[in-house]
């Protein structure tokens, strides 16, 4: 059996989606005690009192967010494990639970890209490495597709917590920025100060998703139920790390104390995918003819859309809309759907359904289904899933 205490926030999606995969390895694999210590006691009396707290509950590990300049070595001198939650930065000497955030602001920012839009904001939080460095990501990968297309970016002190009920400086940048716009947030809660702002100002030239195009990180279900209108999110696979730190916490534990205080891994999340939803499910195109059948697709994607369909909703020939739609998206119709009917595929196995069970709840057939996701991604449906659970 393992002791952890963890100290970290319990309010969002990421600390409990972590804490639900250490509790899924301690189900199948070693049993793990988990202590959910309040952030009260660091805030209160620091770190000394944060030690004093593992010790008393003879703690194997802790697992927490801290903050720079914090002596975590006085958990070493006790025998005690320390995993550190990217928060401010990543630490040196111990191991991290981070992430290729860079990497995640250019899958944001290709996403935004491919649903027509050329208008771009973040939103974030300056001073937090996950934050800064999918802002940099995001950037780096529109100014490279587009031409050195610039982003607007605005950005709160994570200090200062007045931002979170007065949206002045959000309306005021909505307002300025060209539209359409898409704006690409740090995490699912920032991104719903967008949409609070949005609805507060009840401004018919700033609506989601029509005007201002969003997307948040964490895939946090509550909140982006919650959001009206609800709101896609990249989607990381945050409970498969947490079930890869229980992992860790029970490798080490085999070890000698020093070894197990000396060895540092770091945990990775892998990226998953990007759950669409209302605030982003729409095209901007400029050819009028293009985002009607874009739209009508993805309304009705999983269905049997036949080209002459598609034809009948615009006024030009079959051979024309091909050429339009192709010129501008780059793809064919065909591929088009195709791409639509994999990206929800992949988003519902990343949520821990089978490709059989995606397959029912989008109404098709599940082996038409996989020889599609075959013939596109080079592997099948469960191979892939394999492969980024790595």
């Amino acid at each position: 059996m393992i002791r952890v205490v963890l100290m970290t926030d319990f309010s969002e999606s990421y600390a409990n989606k972590l804490i639900k995969g250490m509790s899924r390895y301690s189900f199948e694999r070693t049993p793990l005690v988990m202590c959910k210590m309040p952030l009260s006691v660091y805030s209160s009396g620091g770190l000394g009192k944060v030690l004093e707290f593992a010790v008393k509950w003879k703690a194997d590990a802790i697992i927490g967010q801290f903050n720079e300049g914090d002596d975590l070595d006085l958990f070493r001198k006790n025998g005690i494990i320390v995993i550190a939650q990217d928060y401010r930065k990543r630490f040196e000497g111990i191991s991290n639970i981070t992430a290729d955030y860079f990497a995640q602001g250019m899958e944001a920012a290709r996403y935004l890209i491919k649903q027509g839009v050329r208008n771009f904001g973040f939103y974030g939080l300056s001073g937090m490495v996950w934050s800064d460095e999918r802002r940099q990501g995001y950037i780096h990968a529109i100014t490279k597709a587009l031409n050195g297309a610039e982003v607007s970016v605005l950005e709160r002190s994570s200090m200062d917590e007045i931002w979170w009920y007065d949206l002045g400086k959000v309306t005021d940048w909505l307002r300025e920025l060209p539209k359409p716009v898409a704006i690409f947030s740090c995490d699912d809660n920032m991104a719903f100060h967008i949409i609070e702002a949005c609805n507060q100002m009840n401004d018919p030239a700033i609506r989601i998703p029509d005007d201002v195009m969003l997307l948040g990180v964490d895939n946090d279900e509550s909140l982006c139920q919650l959001c009206s209108p609800t709101l896609s999110s990249f989607m990381p696979l945050i409970e498969q790390a947490g079930y890869y730190v229980a992992k860790q916490l029970d490798d080490r534990m085999q070890m000698p104390l020093k070894e197990r205080l000396d060895a540092i891994s770091d945990i990775r999340v892998m990226p998953g995918s990007i759950v669409t939803r209302r605030s982003t499910d729409i095209f901007f195109h400029e050819n009028p003819y293009v985002k009607k059948v874009c739209d009508y697709i993805s309304l009705h994607y999983t269905e049997n859309i036949t080209v002459n369909e598609l034809v009948a909703l615009v006024p030009m020939s079959r051979r024309l809309l091909e050429k339009l739609f192709i010129g501008e998206m780059k793809v064919s119709i065909y591929q088009f759907i195709i791409s639509l009917r994999i990206n929800k595929m992949i988003s519902l196995m990343t949520q821990g359904h089978t490709a059989q069970e995606a397959a029912l709840i989008m109404n098709m057939d599940s082996k038409a289904l996989s020889r599609s996701f075959k013939s596109v991604m080079g592997r099948t449906p469960s191979e892939y899933i394999k492969e980024i659970s790595k």
